[in-house]
Order: structure tokens, then C-alpha cells, then sequence
């Protein structure tokens, strides 16, 4: 008696060093297993460094007398700590967003069809949709978990001085937020899409380098835009500027006349002290106008900034999902 043996490769259950994943997941892992790798081992290693920078931050902080001191008390031996602070949430809202981006987004898909190994892999009977919602969905779900870990313990070593000044509180303030989970989420996202659409690795990542740097910049330019801003005005003359909260951020601030116009505070730039003031009196300058927005502004402007690229990332990943299922190849 004959029989036939009909024996199936049982799909692989773990990669070495990797989680224990099964079938299409198992092999985007394999395929992106380096820069998976490489993410998680940056993410722990800064988390690590910004829990050491606070221990030094507070060890500092103790020596000077705070929290009893006033900040203005210890501000100049605080600079160094400060800047470390400003340099990581430059790091946090702006590097990785562009990195992921570039080195993650733009090769996801443009990498497999540059070079055919895309058909070889929906020629095992996975669905084109299936495909390209895994190629899309696991990084974005590990750059989501990576980017909110460095983001929460940012929040944590920057929590003792927040308030403090006002450029610690909203420059760096955001990055302790869900603005950097936001940005590289759609970084990632924008470049896998435009990696699909022109299916050349080297050129999409410049592409997607462009896209990142101008998300940037209209992000800086335009964020506390969202936010709804105090007006507050003095009358006593221009050495009386108007009192504004610690941690509040200053947007514009105006000379204001005796009926109550603003002008530009610098429109009596003069040469001389005496020249200034016959201009002040001139123009009937009897103080300023400020506008501001208070601290308790920050959590709303941020979380309506990410609201907004959150719902543009589904928006480009639904265009990924569908472009991928009717003319990936």
C-alpha cells in the first residue's frame, strides 16, 4: 500500500530575538526586523537617559534649595539642565518624527515593489489588502508605543520645573505631550504612501524628507494658533508693562494709545531717549496691550494639534490601504 504525504512548512513561530509571531506578521517582522530592532533599543536607551538626566536635574534642584527657592534664584546654575531639556524635546518633536519618516515610511513599500519582492509574497495567496495593511500597520503600532514611552518619561524628568518659565513650560511642554506621537505617526504614514505611489526607495525618502521638514515648520509656525488667547492692557504709562502669569506665553503685545488703539511697539524706535518720547507723546501712547495664552492652554492646543494629524494619518493610511488594493502592481 502507497500513501501520499502531503506536508506543509508549519508557518515559523518566533524570529531569533523577536516577538512570537505567526504567518504575514512573522515575516514584515523579518523583513523590517533591523529597523524594528534598532527602535526599540534607541527608545529604551533614551528613556533610560532621561530618567538619569532627571535624577541630576533634581539632585541640582535639592542643592539650591528648591522647591522652597524662587526659580529666578537658582536660573543661572540651572542653564546646562535646561538645555538638555530644549535639545530633547527638539529630539522628541522633531528628529524622530523626520527619521521615522524617512527610514522607516518611505523604503515600507517603495523597497518591495523597486524590487519585485512584493509580488512574490501576494503570490502565496495573500490578499493585496491584508499585505498592505500589515506592511503599515505594525509600524505604526511600534513607532505609536516607542514614541508615547520617550514622550511620557520626558513629561516625567520635565514634571518638577514645568511651570517654572514659560519657555520650559510650552517649548518643551510639548514634547512631554501627544504632539510627537501625532507627528510621527503621519511622517510614517505620508512616507509610506508616497514610497507606494513612486515606488523608488532613494527618491521617496527624499520626498518624504521634504514633507517632514515642511510638517515641521507649519507646525512650529502655526500651533498656538489653536489656542484661545487673554488680552490684558496697562494704562500707566510705558514703564508699567501689564502683569501676566509665570507660565503664560506671550503671543504679541502692542503700545496702546489714549482711545484704546494699538500700534506697533516698534513704531517709536528712535535714536535717541528724547526722540523716543516725543514720538510716545506724540502718538498718545499711555501703555501696553498684551495678548497671551494662559498655562491651562497648553493640554487643549496640544491635544487639537494631534486630533488634527491623527485624523490626516487615517486619512493617508486609508488612501495606502486603497491604492494598495487596486494598483499596487
Amino acid at each position: 500500500m502507497s500513501s501520499t504525504a502531503t506536508a506543509s512548512a508549519p508557518a515559523p513561530t518566533t524570529a531569533r530575538g523577536g516577538p512570537r509571531l505567526r504567518g504575514l506578521a512573522w515575516l514584515v517582522w523579518r523583513q523590517h526586523r533591523a529597523a524594528f530592532r534598532t527602535g526599540i533599543v534607541l527608545t529604551v536607551l533614551c528613556a533610560a537617559w532621561f530618567a538619569y538626566r532627571r535624577w541630576a536635574m533634581l539632585d541640582f534642584l535639592r542643592g539650591a534649595g528648591w522647591p522652597e527657592v524662587p526659580y529666578a534664584d537658582y536660573m543661572d546654575g540651572f542653564v546646562p539642565y535646561m538645555s538638555r531639556l530644549m535639545e530633547s524635546a527638539t529630539t522628541l518633536g522633531v528628529f524622530v518624527p523626520a527619521l521615522v519618516g524617512v527610514f522607516v515610511g518611505a523604503p515600507l513599500f517603495a523597497h518591495d515593489l523597486e524590487h519585485g519582492t512584493g509580488k512574490l509574497v501576494l503570490s502565496q495567496t495573500v490578499g493585496r489588502g491584508r499585505w498592505v495593511a500589515t506592511k503599515l500597520g505594525m509600524p505604526l503600532l511600534l513607532a505609536a508605543v516607542c514614541t508615547a514611552l520617550l514622550s511620557a518619561v520626558y513629561g516625567w524628568w520635565l514634571a518638577p520645573v514645568a511651570e517654572a518659565d514659560s519657555t520650559l513650560y510650552w517649548e518643551t511642554g510639548a514634547a512631554a505631550g501627544p504632539v510627537p506621537v501625532a507627528l510621527t505617526l503621519f511622517t510614517l504614514t505620508a512616507g509610506a504612501a508616497i514610497g507606494m505611489v513612486l515606488r523608488r526607495t532613494l527618491l521617496s525618502m527624499v520626498v518624504t524628507f521634504g514633507l517632514a521638514t515642511a510638517v515641521q515648520y507649519a507646525w512650529s509656525s502655526f500651533w498656538t494658533d489653536l489656542g484661545d488667547p487673554v488680552s490684558v492692557t496697562s494704562r500707566a504709562g510705558v514703564d508699567a508693562f501689564p502683569d501676566i502669569p509665570a507660565a503664560a506665553n506671550q503671543l504679541e503685545q502692542w503700545y496702546l494709545t489714549g482711545s484704546g488703539e494699538r500700534i506697533g511697539w516698534g513704531s517709536c524706535a528712535e535714536a535717541t531717549e528724547k526722540a523716543t518720547d516725543a514720538c510716545l507723546a506724540e502718538k498718545d501712547v499711555v501703555g501696553w496691550a498684551v495678548d497671551y495664552l494662559p498655562a491651562s492652554e497648553l493640554t487643549p492646543v496640544l491635544w487639537t494639534g494631534s486630533a488634527i494629524l491623527f485624523a490626516l494619518t487615517a486619512a493617508v493610511a486609508a488612501f495606502v490601504v486603497l491604492w494598495g488594493r487596486k494598483r499596487l502592481f
